[in-house]
């Protein structure tokens, strides 16, 4: 059974990036403008549907790219958010 909401560390870059190129729910997104300006990792909760859609956007926009370094970046941001769901969490120490 999937959980309700999965954590996951992001950092101050991995979540700038999620703003531009990840195109977040809404709740996400209110999420992510709370820790803007915060240089920690901070934990941001999604759904597992949030999840599967905020990596299906990431992917998107990684096909849109040209190669780059912001390519690069998103393209381990998104094997990062991958293994989120299949662990059901994304914490940075357990992955």
């Amino acid at each position: 059974m999937k959980p309700k909401t999965i954590d996951i560390e992001l950092t101050p870059s991995e979540r700038k990036l999620l703003m531009r190129h990840g195109y977040p729910f809404e709740g996400i997104a209110k999420a992510l403008q709370r820790v803007e300006s915060s240089r920690n990792i901070e934990l941001i909760p999604m759904s597992p549907f949030e999840l599967e859609m905020l990596i299906g956007d990431v992917c998107r926009s990684i096909n849109r790219m040209r190669i780059g370094r912001t390519m690069d970046q998103l393209m381990e941001l998104c094997d990062r958010l991958e293994v989120a769901e299949r662990l059901g969490h994304g914490m940075l120490d357990r992955i």
